[in-house]
């Protein structure tokens, strides 16, 4: 998130996936709370509170620190079939955490490439894990429910490279890694409730 302090700094995490599905199919998909909970690592129970919002609990690892996060997702700028933002906020007792992810839905021949791109920001105990921890628990976690979910619609879905990098350098705290590590889970489960 822009404007994060140097002790708090924000996460960015960008990939693309190629899916041998419609565009139409791949939106459908991607607001089908069975599906994002099928494809969501660590989730528990996801429930559908309104037409734009969604509860959630996930549990998630980072580093040695493991916890049960209870998360609040909002769907904003819907544009269907081609975007949304998904914003989100999780709190557990090893810590919390908030962040936004834009996806993108692009027609690809036959297929789709659908697009994110997110930041997260995390605080208490998960900070204290280190940013790079943090940063690649994230990436992990985002890859992982991606795949998944690109693979529920083609087997194939290959992963398109994109590097990936923290918004603002610096920032080793330990804590910042394990509060990442939980808002990348956060704002997977929100690209996936939606």
């Amino acid at each position: 998130m822009r404007g994060a302090k140097a002790d708090n700094p924000a996460m960015e995490i960008k990939g693309e996936y190629r899916i041998d599905a419609s565009r139409a199919a791949v939106w459908a998909a991607l607001n089908d709370p069975e599906m994002l909970k099928k494809c969501i690592p660590g989730c528990e129970s996801l429930e559908k509170i309104s037409d734009n919002e969604f509860a959630a609990k996930v549990t998630a690892a980072i580093g040695p620190v493991r916890a049960r996060f209870n998360t609040a997702l909002k769907l904003e700028d819907l544009n269907p079939p081609e975007s949304y933002r998904l914003v989100g906020e999780s709190k557990a007792a090893a810590g919390f955490g908030s962040g936004s992810a834009t996806v993108n839905l692009e027609e690809d021949d036959d297929g789709t490439l659908l697009k994110y791109d997110a930041d997260f920001k995390v605080g208490g105990k998960l900070a204290q894990v280190g940013s790079r921890l943090v940063l690649g628990a994230t990436k992990k976690t985002a890859d992982e429910f991606f795949g998944a979910f690109s693979r529920e619609l083609d087997p194939g879905a290959a992963r398109v490279d994109v590097e990936e990098m923290p918004a603002e350098a610096g920032g080793s705290s330990k804590t910042w890694l394990a509060i990442l590590a939980a808002v990348a889970v956060l704002l997977i489960l929100w690209f996936l409730l939606r």
